[in-house]
């Protein structure tokens, strides 16, 4: 049972939060968002990633004391930070979330993974014992398991928060793994077998990466199903993130007439698909041995954001078939020139700036304008978003560079003040 003194405080936070989020400032970004993500309007939205340890820096100390409370403060006080820190048009949910608690057994159980600290003492360097590097003799270390939703624990889950705060904030049971069921296929092969060893099965045993393939994307596709048999799928539409980063907020989904009770289907949401790993396949490799099993989830969903770090040019004549494909990542990799030109306003082009203009060692205002004018020149006749990724070692002491470089991008787009 929440103390008197968690209740308190998450109330506290709710009523910020939802100030918030109810807000003509949230609106209006919202709007920006549905304009670009429905291909009718050159808005330009943008927002910055922590994936250093930002929030974790500048985030007031938690008070709950209970561990579901701490979870739920947790939450919210990101928001809170990230609206009050970072001038960008990341928009958040007029509610809050509790997500099913889904269970989904790893198909490799074998895997082992070694972190490895780095100058800062973060974990981000690991190396895997590749369990299936002899990929011809190790398919029996793959393992099929039941899928598990702990109903009666998400209940709860929500039940905490709406005694808590609901009549502040509203509370809603989410489906978050419905958009990535099918994705990080060549992930799982890098993990799983060792790069090098997943190229060369390519070219010796070309046989064997089909079944690997098929086996994992049966999985994938039996994932789906099994969401959407069990009632699971709940609409990613609005404020929810699609993709390595971006934000999915559409009136475009979904395009059926839901009766009130009525059931979700993947078709009614956003999906995810990327290949980071293929960057070193030619297109005719990736048509050949990634595209086809992508397909099989991929065309189920209303709306598909493709891609993270890889290079997409290389791979647009294949990856251009894909249906319902809205966004594509620009990643600092990519030829900005080809993909603009290749996609027109068909797609928005999600261009993820070099993290290092932002959070190197120093930062040169200068050279950071010029950095995003560039994209903004090469794609002036596409739609465009600006999603700021990898940035390590981003921390709470560059909050007055973030500041200046949300300023930057506004003046640039056309949004100051």
């Amino acid at each position: 049972m929440t103390t008197q003194k968690d209740r308190e405080r998450l109330r506290a936070v709710a009523a910020e939060y939802a100030e918030i989020v109810n807000s003509d400032k949230m609106t209006a970004r919202r709007e920006i968002w549905r304009r670009s993500n429905r291909l009718e309007e050159r808005t330009v939205p943008f927002q910055i990633e922590d994936n250093g340890s930002f929030f974790e820096d500048v985030t007031p100390p938690l008070q709950c004391e209970g561990e579901a409370e701490r979870g739920m403060e947790l939450e919210m006080l990101r928001a809170i930070t990230n609206h009050k820190l970072i001038d960008d048009d990341r928009v958040f949910p007029p509610y809050f979330c509790v997500g099913w608690h889904v269970s989904r057994p790893s198909l490799c159980p074998d895997l082992e993974i070694k972190h490895a600290p780095d100058a800062t003492g973060r974990h981000l360097g690991y190396d895997t014992n590749t369990p299936l590097a002899d990929l011809a003799n190790s398919f029996h270390r793959l393992h099929r398991g039941e899928f598990g939703v702990d109903r009666e624990g998400t209940l709860r889950h929500a039940e905490i928060a709406e005694v808590a705060f609901g009549d502040l904030l509203p509370v809603k049971i989410t489906g978050p793994h419905t958009l990535g069921a099918g994705t990080s296929l060549a992930y799982k092969a890098v993990m799983w077998m060792g790069m090098d060893n997943f190229y060369v099965a390519m070219m010796e045993q070309p046989e064997n990466v089909h079944r690997f393939f098929n086996f994992i994307t049966t999985e994938a596709v039996e994932f789906l199903d099994w969401l959407e048999q069990e009632g699971l799928i709940t609409p990613n539409n609005g404020e929810f993130c699609v993709g390595s980063g971006s934000c999915g907020y559409t009136d475009e989904l979904p395009r059926r007439k839901i009766d009130e009770g009525g059931s979700f289907l993947p078709g009614d949401c956003w999906g995810f698909h990327e290949a980071q790993e293929s960057v070193g396949l030619s297109a005719e490799q990736y048509a050949e041995f990634i595209h086809p099993y992508q397909r099989r989830t991929s065309d189920r969903y209303g709306l598909i954001y493709y891609g993270c770090c890889e290079p997409v040019h290389a791979q647009w004549p294949v990856l251009r078939n894909m249906k319902n494909l809205r966004k594509v990542t620009v990643s600092p990799w990519c030829d900005q020139k080809s993909i603009a030109a290749s996609v027109g306003k068909n797609v928005v082009l999600s261009r993820k700036p070099h993290p290092m203009k932002l959070c190197g060692a120093t930062f040169d205002p200068g050279d950071f304008e010029a950095h995003i004018r560039e994209t903004l020149d090469i794609a002036k006749d596409n739609f465009v978003e600006l999603i700021f990724r990898d940035t390590n070692p981003l921390n709470g002491s560059m909050k007055d560079r973030i500041a200046e470089a949300c300023k930057i991008v506004r003046r640039l787009v056309g949004r100051e003040g």
